[in-house]
């Protein structure tokens, strides 16, 4: 997230960036706080939206770290899974395109 956070600008005005977490809506906040992050952190308490994702580990019953780059239209352009989805430049760049398109 601290990443994120550190490159915010980057995605531009028109992009918005949110988390979702499994955990609580209450530690997702103090999350929020501990990092400095501006962006909602939502919670997926019960599991639906990780789970309709497919990042969900049904054993664990924790998500895969995972950014989604979604379209003006709600269609998912872009994905990064795991390690990839820890830094940022794939989705700015997924972004970047979309603008370009869009443009």
């Amino acid at each position: 997230m601290s990443q994120y956070r550190d490159n915010a600008s980057k995605f531009g005005n028109e992009v918005k960036v949110f988390g979702i977490s499994v955990d609580s809506t209450w530690a997702n906040k103090a999350f929020r706080e501990q990092v400095g992050v501006e962006f909602p952190i939502l919670s997926d308490s019960k599991k639906e939206v990780t789970r309709k994702l497919g990042i969900l580990n049904e054993q664990s019953q924790m998500a895969r770290r995972s950014t989604f780059v979604v379209d003006a239209n709600g269609i998912i352009q872009h994905i990064d899974l795991d390690a990839t989805a820890i830094d940022p430049n794939g989705a700015i760049g997924a972004c970047s395109l979309l603008k370009k398109k869009a443009g």
